[in-house]
């Protein structure tokens, strides 16, 4: 899974199950490491709209939880998904 290159204002989001810990990709389905064209990060222009899709996301699937990583692939925020909260 290679991290996505992001201009400066951009955040990347990846969501995992959370009760295992497992990476999830775009669709929701397990990341399988060998599989090609498997999207896991969802890119966003600003925080705000990171936060907007992972309140979205967290509708429909409250057991996936998030975390948001700027350019610099730092983390800015985990979000525990709102099943466990």
């Amino acid at each position: 899974m290679k991290f996505p290159i992001l201009k400066e204002y951009e955040f990347a989001i990846i969501m995992a199950d959370g009760e295992t810990g497992v990476i999830l990709d775009l669709n929701f389905d397990i990341y399988q490491n060998d599989t090609e064209n498997q999207d896991v990060y969802y890119i966003c222009e600003s925080i705000q709209k990171a936060k907007e899709f992972v309140d979205k996301v967290s509708l429909a699937h409250e057991k996936v939880e998030f975390i948001i990583y700027n350019s610099k692939q730092e983390v800015v925020k985990f979000i525990k998904a709102k099943y466990f909260s």
